[in-house]
Formats: C-alpha cells, sequence, structure tokens
C-alpha cells in the first residue's frame, strides 16, 4: 500500500514520547514511508488562531445529551485545529494519501497487511482504521472481506486520507466553525444526530473503515457522547490512565481466545513443536500478532526500562509485574507451557505440578544494547519469546551445538534446559530494534 506520508499529533515532544511514537510507527509494517510528528495545538496554552472561529451554535443548554449542553473544550480546540493544520499541509504538498495519528496511537495490525486492491473496492476521501461506533445496533454495508460502509462513528486517532478528502474537509467550513473534530467528521458524512451541525457542513465526504480495528487508541475511548461529557464534567482536569486491552483478563477464556496460539491450547505438541537439531532446544507458537503489538506497546508506554537489574549479564530490560502483565503471562505458563514441558521432558513429581517464573521484556537496540555476552540462565527451563521482527541479525546462539535461533513468526517461543546445559548468547542486532519476553521458569520449591 502507498502512503505518502505518516503525520503524528502530539503534544509531548519529550525524548521519551517521541521514542515511544517512533517504535509505535515501525510496529505499522510500512518501512521507508516518511513521517512528521507534529506539535499539536495546545487549546489550554495557545491562543485561538486568527483564521479560526468557535461555532457559536455549540452549546445546546436543553439538551439531554451531556456533550452537547457544555461549552467546548480546550483539548476538542486544540486537536481540531491540529488536525486541520494536518489537512492544509496535505493540499500544499500536493499528497495523494497520508495516514493521520494521535499520539496514544496502537498499532494492533499491520497495516501492509491492507490490500490496494481492497481499498480500491469503493471510492473514499477517508477510511478509519479505527473507530466507536455510536449506535451498534446499526447495520453496515460490507464492501470487502475486511471493509466496511461506516455508521455514525467516533474516534479521529487513525485515518488514512486522501488528497480530495483532505480538499473536502479543509473546504467544509471547519475554520469558521470549529466543532469536536470527531463531530465534524460524521456532519461531513451527512451523519450528526445534530441537523445544525449536518446544516453548516458545507461537504458530503465518502468514508470506509475497517472491520475490525486496525490501530488502536490507548486512552479510554468514550463508548457515547453522553459517556464522554460526564468524564469531561467529573474530572475536567484528570487525565485518564492509557487503556490496554491486553490487561482485561476478567474473561479468561476470550482473553485467550485474542492472545494465545489455538492449536497449543488443545496440546497438539507433536503437530508444531520443533527440537532444533537434537539439541533440546523447542519453538513453538504462543502467542498471537496481537498479543505481541500490545506488548511492545504497553512497555513503551510505561517507559520503566532499567539497564542495571543483573549484576553480571545486564540487559535493557522491564519486569512484567512492572507492566500489569505478569499474572497474565504467567497463567498462560503454568496453564500452557508448563503441561507441554512435562510431556516433552518426561518431567515427573509434585515440584513441577506448578512454576515460578521470572518473567521480563529485553530490548535490544544498536545505540544502547545490541547483544548479551555467553552465559548459563538461573533457571531449570527458560522460555525466549520473540515480539517483533523489525531488526536485522540477532537471534540466540548456542556455541556448544552451533545453533542459532531465530525464529521467522512473531509470537513463537523457544524452551530450553537452564543452569548449565545451554549456555547460549544474544548474537548482536544490525538494524532496528529487537523485542523479546523471557520467562526463567523453576519448580515450585
Amino acid at each position: 500500500m502507498k502512503i505518502d506520508k505518516i503525520y503524528v499529533i502530539a503534544l509531548d515532544h519529550s525524548p521519551e514520547s517521541i521514542q515511544s511514537i517512533v517504535s509505535r510507527l515501525n510496529e505499522l509494517g510500512i518501512p521507508g514511508t516518511g513521517y512528521d510528528i507534529r506539535v499539536a495545538h495546545d487549546g489550554k496554552k495557545d491562543p485561538l488562531p486568527e483564521d479560526f472561529n468557535l461555532y457559536e451554535g455549540w452549546m445546546l443548554p436543553e439538551s439531554e445529551n451531556g456533550w452537547w449542553n457544555r461549552e467546548l473544550t480546550p483539548g476538542e480546540i486544540g486537536c481540531t485545529i491540529s488536525h486541520t493544520r494536518i489537512w492544509e499541509d496535505v493540499i500544499d504538498k500536493g499528497f495523494e494519501r497520508v495516514l493521520v495519528l494521535e499520539e496514544d496511537f496502537l498499532p494492533l495490525r499491520r497495516i501492509s497487511e491492507l490490500s490496494e486492491d481492497e481499498l480500491s473496492t469503493e471510492p473514499w476521501d477517508i477510511c478509519y482504521l479505527g473507530r466507536n461506533k455510536i449506535d451498534n445496533s446499526i447495520g453496515e454495508e460490507q464492501i470487502s472481506k475486511n471493509f466496511v460502509i461506516p455508521s455514525a462513528s467516533y474516534n479521529s486517532h487513525a485515518y488514512l486520507l486522501s488528497n480530495s478528502g483532505a480538499e473536502h474537509l479543509l473546504n467544509a467550513g471547519i475554520k469558521e466553525s470549529i466543532i469536536p473534530i470527531d463531530e465534524y467528521l460524521i456532519a461531513c458524512q451527512g451523519l450528526s444526530h445534530r441537523e445544525d451541525l449536518n446544516n453548516i457542513v458545507h461537504s458530503n465526504i465518502s468514508a470506509i473503515s475497517t472491520i475490525e480495528e486496525w490501530i488502536k487508541q490507548t486512552s479510554t475511548p468514550a463508548n457515547s457522547t453522553v459517556g464522554h461529557a460526564k468524564q469531561i464534567e467529573d474530572e475536567p482536569d484528570k487525565e485518564e490512565a492509557p487503556y490496554f486491552e491486553i490487561l482485561d483478563t476478567r474473561d479468561w477464556d476470550a482473553w485467550l481466545d485474542k492472545y494465545v496460539n489455538q492449536t497449543i491450547r488443545k496440546g497438539e505438541y507433536d503437530l508444531i513443536v520443533d527440537e532444533i537439531e537434537d539439541t533440546n532446544i523447542l519453538e513453538f507458537p504462543l502467542f498471537t500478532e496481537k498479543f505481541c503489538r500490545e506488548a511492545i506497546a504497553l512497555a513503551n508506554s510505561k517507559n520503566k526500562w532499567t539497564i542495571d537489574r543483573h549484576e553480571f549479564y545486564p540487559t535493557n530490560d522491564v519486569l512484567l509485574p512492572e507492566l500489569g502483565l505478569d499474572e497474565a503471562y504467567s497463567r498462560v505458563i503454568n496453564e500452557i507451557v508448563r503441561p507441554l514441558c512435562s510431556y516433552w521432558w518426561h518431567l515427573e513429581g509434585n515440584l513441577w505440578e506448578s512454576l515460578k517464573s521470572e518473567n521480563f521484556m529485553a530490548r535490544y537496540t544498536t545505540d544502547r544494547q545490541s547483544h548479551l555476552s555467553l552465559h548459563h540462565d538461573f533457571s531449570h527451563i527458560t522460555m525466549v519469546l520473540k515480539l517483533n521482527d523489525e531488526f536485522d541479525g540477532g537471534g540466540t546462539w548456542f556455541p556448544k551445538y552451533k545453533v542459532l535461533s531465530n525464529p521467522e513468526r512473531i509470537g513463537t517461543a523457544t524452551l530450553h534446559p537452564g543452569m548449565v546445559t545451554h549456555r547460549h548468547g544474544a548474537r548482536p542486532i544490525l538494524a532496528g530494534e529487537r523485542y523479546i519476553a523471557v520467562s526463567f521458569m523453576r519448580q515450585s520449591n
């Protein structure tokens, strides 16, 4: 798929924030596409530009909809201005297609998985890659495997925009009458539930949307205008903690369906577990790509990476308890990985009925730590999970066996005995960033 430019709207331009944004951009799977991380218009601090005016009829005091019976918030004003400035740049630069993101975007799938043929099924000005339907009871016309004609939907955190779409949006009256960007996009499709908004917008853009979310928003999205209004009114200055679906384990079976390979869950070990050249090193699919992408985004969002946690062989890593992910990860180890270990290595006795594990995520970069020296693990069994593939080089080298373990697919796990038989190290990466999750597993005593 051809994308001329990626725009990211960001209030926070600290080094940590930029690093997190760039890391998540790499997860989109569109290498070579240039990006522009734009300083967002801060509605609380920046004055209203001279070429913009607020919509005086926005507030409806008698409305039962709490989002419509209050003034526009500074954040809504700033967000709308920030998007508008991007549309202007698209037209000025003559870009045919761009991707617009807000800084709290979370890639769930690679953009490269969307085919050009599908995108050409129906003409469009804007293509939503993530959204919240206002009314889930409304049916939507499916136009291809991955796309529908969307009903009225909120969220502007991730969308593709054509040049004609930028022109239509810019010329539809937004600068003359600022309203929240979500409402503006709906009104431009003629779908607003407020007739006054449909009337002030002088356009009727064509839109499509992915059926599933391709890019999620990490801040908790509003499920309805009323819910969003209550959040604004009750807590006007409180920033909500980012929302990560991967941390929601209330329905454990549903969590497993989304994040764990279904074949390994069924115990089909002889079908999908491979031993590398009689070395007692096993490879098998464990987690889905969705898990891997969200885990990396979660780690970079928390930004609790350490460089000196291990005394002898330090890695740039973060413990999973610091991410809130350890309970689910340990449960997967005991419910799914432990039975595999018992089956393969004929582990007997009640000490193997559960495993304790130290679980952490490690990051290898060319500028900080590109490799890890040869060593033994303090574990009975070690598991290494491949979380991404946007790097060159890398892999786990076992010199005794002259074997390099570097799985091809994201979500593949490797197992090997710890302690003394499998001395190993991490070969240096040559480009990009390598993310893995490591578990030092031991008997329950």
